[in-house]
């Protein structure tokens, strides 16, 4: 049997990487698929999941109550879209072309499709009374959608442009709550079921994660190799 070569051995690898790129991504697209076809079917098991999530998040407290509603507005249509114009332009002040690309293009993917499915499934928002203002279809939660794949983006720079390990660490937890706190504060205020939420997280998981594989195929792969 021929031994393989380091050229070969190198080939071999990088194939492997390209494949691990898009597991990722087909694993978030399919639960998200799941979860968009329960939801749509009205199942029993949505029904008992945002039953029991409400109960837990919602209540009366003064305090949560002014939190949920000032807080929510970070993941604002607007505010979001602002937000992602500031980096776009950061990037591109820092000649950072290809993450700039990887952020405009993600962030319109996923907002895109959003507008589509939520037109297409047509799911009413919930009836009790709003804590805040809201309008169109309920699922999946554009807030979610548009903060998971924002704040994921940020996660993703600062892994790949952040050296300090520290303050690498210490970023990606704090980008990570973002989404999670727009998240519960959509339900806490009652402008969306929690399916609505979980499915908006999927959603712009599994866009953030196509997104990265484009970026990776055609920008990272090739400067890695041009260092070998």
């Amino acid at each position: 049997m021929l031994k393989k070569t380091r050229g070969e051995s190198h080939l071999d690898t990088t194939i492997h990487s390209k494949r691990d790129t898009i597991i990722p991504a087909t694993i978030f697209l399919m639960l998200y698929a799941v979860w968009a076809i329960l939801v749509s079917a009205d199942s029993q098991f949505i029904h008992q999941f945002d039953t029991a999530l409400i109960g837990i998040i919602c209540n009366n407290n003064p305090a949560i109550i002014k939190f949920a509603t000032t807080f929510t507005n970070l993941g604002n249509t607007s505010v979001i879209m602002i937000e992602t114009i500031i980096l776009v332009v950061i990037l591109g002040i820092f000649k950072k072309y290809a993450y700039a690309f990887f952020t405009a293009g993600t962030m319109i993917a996923a907002n895109g499709y959003n507008w589509i499915i939520k037109h297409a499934i047509a799911r009413q928002r919930p009836s009790v009374h709003h804590l805040v203002d809201a309008h169109g279809y309920s699922f999946p939660s554009g807030h979610s959608v548009g903060s998971a794949t924002l704040f994921g983006i940020l996660i993703v720079l600062t892994i790949l442009l952040i050296k300090n390990k520290a303050a690498k660490t210490v970023l990606c937890i704090v980008w990570l709550c973002f989404p999670l706190l727009i998240g519960y504060t959509r339900i806490f205020n009652h402008v969306h079921y929690p399916s609505d939420v979980v499915g908006g997280f999927l959603e712009g998981i599994a866009f953030l994660l196509i997104g990265y594989s484009f970026l990776y195929h055609y920008y990272l792969e090739a400067r890695a190799q041009e260092k070998i």
